[in-house]
């Protein structure tokens, strides 16, 4: 990305355009998935940035050539619809029950002494099984349309409010993330009760940070895609 950020481009499109800039956005907070429409200048100053020095940052990280940690493929939806599943969707349906274990453990043990381990492990069971349930829906209703688009076959016939409703459990999910790094403290390791209490924090903030990437693919790259075909 050689040209300047533009301040008042969406954050779905700078991380589209620079990968290595969901880095940058998972440092200062953004919300670039499920907020991925709002403004650069809008997302710094719901935190209290400086959107030109925000912009100068991710000029630096253009200028400096910065890999991305997470990148993905997005000119084609089924090849990026494959990445979705192997690199998020299979990944994730083993991590949530070795975290729901920990974080059933933590409940009981710590939960005594502090309502919020309880609260967590509401929480997660509850977006654990509502992600497992949505990657399904995902996978057998819409993904096959990216297949459809790719290999030039007739579109299968989908819903376009299927779409609406997986972005509204995006929503969902991303307030779930919300309120148990909240209750967690925002992950501070330092204050864990115990190692099976950091071990949880851990894969929370892992699974928090591979959905942000996850959902930004899916809310601002294939999702669109998708609607132009099903023409909603």
């Amino acid at each position: 990305m050689s040209a300047t950020i533009d301040r008042n481009e969406s954050l779905g499109d700078v991380v589209q355009r620079l990968p290595a800039a969901a880095d940058v956005f998972e440092r200062l907070g953004f919300d670039y998935c499920c907020g991925g429409a709002r403004t650069l200048d809008e997302a710094a100053s719901e935190r209290g940035l400086d959107g030109a020095t925000v912009a100068a940052m991710l000029d630096a990280v253009a200028a400096a050539g910065a890999g991305a940690t997470h990148t993905a493929p997005v000119d084609s939806p089924a090849q990026l619809a494959r990445h979705i599943v192997r690199d998020h969707h299979e990944p994730l349906r083993r991590e949530l029950p070795r975290v729901g274990e920990l974080v059933a453990t933590v409940a009981r043990v710590h939960g005594p002494g502090d309502p919020r381990m309880v609260e967590v492990e509401r929480v997660f069971t509850t977006m654990s099984a509502e992600l497992l349930r949505h990657m399904e829906r995902e996978e057998r209703e819409l993904f096959p349309l990216a297949e459809a688009i790719d290999g030039g076959a007739a579109a299968p016939a989908v819903d376009g409010a299927v779409v609406d409703l997986l972005e509204a459990d995006h929503d969902e999910a991303g307030a779930a993330l919300a309120a148990l790094r909240e209750l967690c403290g925002g992950y501070r390791l330092d204050e864990a009760y115990c190692g099976t209490h950091r071990a949880m924090m851990s894969g929370l903030n892992d699974i928090e940070v591979d959905m942000h990437r996850h959902v930004h693919e899916e809310n601002n790259v294939l999702f669109p895609r998708l609607r132009e075909h099903i023409g909603v």
